[in-house]
């Protein structure tokens, strides 16, 4: 005894024995089973993808149409499939209704003017914008169920280079959250499923489509089945279809899902040897090649022959906890190896006499001056350093990828690092050497409270042509700051203290500051660097040189 359900989706025949078998869908023509994505006894959700169905024209992930336990393959890989064929026998309890999401790679047939017309009430996805290159999801903003304005803040975005807010296309209401936190995400992923409220829709008038394609970007299609073999029709879903991230990885012959493994676990698939049908790239090979990059040595990633550090289980001495760098926080790290492994540093240690700049910041009246506060003594720093780089052009160039040319720039961007909860980053002043003590002292307080919240741009921090780096009063006598490549110099800032020194006849209590400056030796030698810094002392011991 049994029944038979049909629906738009797939066809289910249920026994009493709560043993089902999985049909395939209604698709157009026929395929080949490329792939296995669940193993016999695996426990699955409904919408699972259980195989990938490859034709000629698109690959297809077909779910699982409710949860269940997988108990036997009717079909085998390599073998041709079409509409009604068994895939799969599943233990489960079927319901009177079941509602089924499917992933399917589809071509599109390109739609006319009016097919494309949005109505009020239809699904919208919204997609990841350019953000010129990949980020990591970290914060969303509303959650299902809320209502959003165009223009609303949906999510954060982290880079390796800024913290980018992605807005709201539309007004509308959230329906479902495609990525997740955590997930890394680049030009064209899907991110969140929207409904349009009647304004939006009037709005949304057309939609990208290609003709024919090999390979369609992913769609997401749902639908819901009832017995007795009559389905409802689907939602519409709009959606722009955007060429790959990476053209190279299109070429690829992988299904949907070892593709996404792929994106997860940061692989391109172009490295990566297929041992399916006709070198079809699997999960296991994907898992295979990043297991034996685990285990190889990495003297080629860190240059140089230089062996790694061994890994050691810390958890033998006592209690531990790992916890993952944010994004921002890797890419500093991995950045500042480039460059302290690339570039050969040479680090000139000074200090300036600032009593006399001192007094003056003391005797400023910045509430007549219309002033916030006082200044500190970062944006007299950055002013300095902006009027050495003019006089000094070497400091305010760079060293082509060659090591052939030296370009000049001609233009005085002064980075300021400052540290966040997120890590450290550089936002940038532009033109400093053009910009008085005040419109500095506002630029450092107005990027550090973006920094401090995240929302900091690329633009913020791109452009630097040389970097201070200030411990403030948190202390120390000195350090070596690493060069922010490309850029050939940097000035690392100490405490100031004051000490006694000798002026001939007496000594005579003084504020000293201590400088390290780090300089490319492949482009400044210690003549430079000496000139440099003792332009440096000069205005800092009496700001007045700044007026010549």
């Amino acid at each position: 005894m049994h029944r038979l359900l049909s629906a738009g989706c797939c066809t289910l025949l249920v026994f009493d024995m709560a043993l089902e078998i999985v049909y395939m869908p209604d698709i157009e023509g026929s395929g080949e089973v490329v792939e296995y994505l669940v193993v016999l006894g695996e426990t699955v959700e409904a919408g699972t993808p259980l195989i990938v169905v490859e034709s000629d024209k698109a690959s297809m992930e077909v779910p699982a149409p409710f949860a269940g336990v997988i108990d036997a393959w009717e079909i085998g890989i390599g073998e041709s499939i079409e509409t009604g064929v068994p895939i799969v026998k599943m233990q489960s309890s079927l319901q009177e209704e079941i509602e089924v999401t499917a992933e399917v790679e589809i071509p599109l047939k390109p739609a006319s003017q009016e097919e494309s017309v949005s109505q009020t009430g239809e699904i919208v996805t919204i997609f990841m914008p350019d953000a010129g290159g990949d980020g990591d999801v970290i914060e969303f903003f509303i959650k299902p169920g809320d209502t959003f304005l165009e223009g609303d803040a949906i999510l954060l975005v982290e880079s390796d280079k800024a913290a980018m807010e992605v807005p709201a296309p539309f007004s509308g209401t959230l329906v479902e959250r495609i990525v997740k936190s955590g997930q890394t995400v680049c030009e064209g992923v899907a991110l969140v499923s929207a409904i349009l409220n009647s304004e939006a829709a009037k709005s949304v008038t057309s939609i990208e489509r290609v003709a024919e394609p090999v390979t369609a970007p992913v769609q997401k299609v749902e639908s819901k089945n009832i017995v007795n073999g009559q389905a409802k029709e689907p939602s519409k879903v709009v959606s722009s279809l955007v060429a790959p991230a990476n053209p190279a990885s299109a070429s690829v012959y992988s299904g949907p899902a070892s593709r996404k493994l792929a994106r997860e676990m940061g692989v391109r698939l172009e490295e990566v040897p297929g041992t399916g049908p006709k070198g079809r790239i699997l999960k296991e090979d994907i898992k295979a090649f990043v297991k034996a990059r685990l285990n190889k040595p990495v003297e080629a990633a860190l240059g140089q022959g230089i062996p790694a550090i061994p890994t050691q289980d810390f958890s033998r001495f006592g209690e531990v906890e790992a916890k993952d760098l944010s994004g921002m926080a890797k890419a500093t790290a991995a950045h500042m190896s480039r460059c302290w492994l690339n570039i050969p540093h040479v680090t000139l240690f000074d200090e300036s006499d600032i009593t006399e700049l001192e007094s003056y910041r003391a005797s400023i009246p910045f509430e007549k001056l219309g002033l916030m506060k006082k200044p500190t003594i970062l944006p007299f720093l950055v002013l300095v350093i902006a009027k050495a780089l003019r006089k000094y052009p070497l400091f305010n160039s760079a060293l082509h990828s060659d090591g052939k040319q030296i370009i000049y720039k001609d233009y005085v961007n002064v980075g300021v690092a400052v540290d966040t909860p997120a890590g450290l980053v550089v936002p940038v002043i532009k033109d400093a050497d053009k910009k008085s003590i005040n419109e500095i002292s506002e630029e450092i307080t107005r990027l550090a409270i973006k920094g401090r919240e995240r929302k900091l741009t690329a633009e913020d921090m791109q452009g630097g042509s040389f970097t201070i780096s200030s411990l403030g009063a948190t202390g120390g006598t000195g350090f070596t700051p690493i060069i922010n490549a490309p850029e050939v110099a940097i000035l690392g800032v100490a405490k100031g203290t004051v000490k006694p020194v000798w002026d001939g006849t007496i000594f005579q209590p003084r504020t000293l500051l201590p400088l390290c400056l780090s300089f490319d030796h492949r482009v400044i030698n210690g003549g430079d660097a000496g000139r440099f810094m003792a332009t440096v002392n000069q205005s800092l011991a009496d700001i007045r040189y700044l007026l010549l």
